[in-house]
């Protein structure tokens, strides 16, 4: 027996159309990230201003990626090559990332952690009184999903 013969692959040439130009394609992360820094140059043409912070629903980069889903590991490489290019991609809600420009955020205050150095030396002996900060966790203002969930 004979090993099966495959067909080359077609060959695409200048002006005609090819059997490959109909397959489905999935953008790969570096794509992603090209696309949504894409979407961000069109807000700023739309507007006339530098845009250095967004908010894109998880719909908006599931499009942008052609997936349905993003799996994290896929994530976490569009969020490096972001950051590579000076921008910063993280999850901010529920339903929502956030985009910010690294150079916006040069500005910002730094906190260190010297500040409550003495409370953390108990941590790791397990005697520190966490207790007492609980309220920080609740929250104080309605996120923006909370507010689109107000009965009208």
């Amino acid at each position: 027996m004979g090993a099966k013969r495959l067909d080359p692959l077609p060959v695409k040439k200048e002006g005609i159309k090819s059997e490959l130009d109909d397959r489905y394609h999935q953008p790969t992360a570096r794509q992603c990230a090209l696309l949504m820094l894409r979407v961000l140059q069109a807000r700023e043409q739309e507007t006339n201003r530098e845009v250095s912070r967004a908010r894109l629903s998880q719909n908006t980069i599931r499009r942008l990626c052609g997936r349905s889903q993003i799996a994290s590991d896929f994530l976490l490489e569009i969020q490096e090559i972001l950051l590579a290019a000076g921008w910063c991609l993280f999850l901010a809600g529920p339903s929502y990332f956030a985009i910010i420009k690294i150079k916006a955020i040069d500005g910002w205050g730094r906190i260190s952690s010297k500040r409550i150095g003495e409370e953390l030396k108990s941590v790791p002996r397990g005697k520190y009184n966490f207790e007492n900060l609980e309220p920080l966790l609740l929250m104080t203002e309605k996120t923006p999903d909370e507010e689109d969930d107000k009965d009208e």
